[in-house]
């Protein structure tokens, strides 16, 4: 049996359901049949900073951390070390009332639709943008078939830096 180095980042700023829904993910896309090489096979997590750091600093502090020959999290049998990660990503969920849409709907695609909803009600931050993958269920106007009403869940990006997510790292058995 091997081993083998993950690093794997995950949303929420709550350290325990982060690395409980980083296990969940992995176990789903891996299997849940160990020795996986990934996060599924970690009980355990520790906070190894409690300052934030944008994810591509906190990539290369993990990866120092597991280089380090006396590092718990280069023990397959150690627990995994988590990083708080800043980005300037979020994700928010918009209802577009007729209230909100022109007459005959929205022209363009469900991003441009979203952006015009967000910016009319100054709901994003200086530099923030709309970013590809607006999903959600949306009511098409009748005659134009454009987006009209319904629930967006809008990816922004460009936005301030925030605690959003953790960093987890560590070696798995595989």
């Amino acid at each position: 049996m091997g081993a083998e180095g993950f690093i794997t980042y995950q949303t929420g700023t709550d350290a325990r359901k982060a690395s409980e829904d980083a296990v969940e993910n992995a176990s789903y896309e891996y299997g849940n049949r160990g020795y996986t090489g990934t996060i599924a096979e970690k009980d355990d997590v520790t906070v190894v900073t409690t300052t934030p750091m944008p994810l591509d600093e906190a990539n290369e502090y993990a990866g120092r951390l597991l280089d380090a020959r006396d590092s718990p999290f280069s023990d397959k049998r150690g627990p995994a070390g988590a990083v708080p990660v800043l980005t300037g990503e979020r994700t928010i969920e918009v209802i577009i009332t007729t209230a909100d849409a022109p007459p005959g709907g929205f022209e363009g695609s469900y991003e441009d639709a979203a952006r015009a909803v967000l910016a009319a009600r100054g709901l994003l931050a200086e530099g923030e943008e709309v970013a590809y993958g607006v999903t959600g269920s949306y009511e098409l106007h009748p005659i134009t078939r454009r987006p009209y009403t319904g629930t967006m869940k809008v990816p922004l990006v460009n936005g301030p830096l925030k605690h959003t997510g953790w960093l987890f790292f560590g070696v798995a058995s595989c």
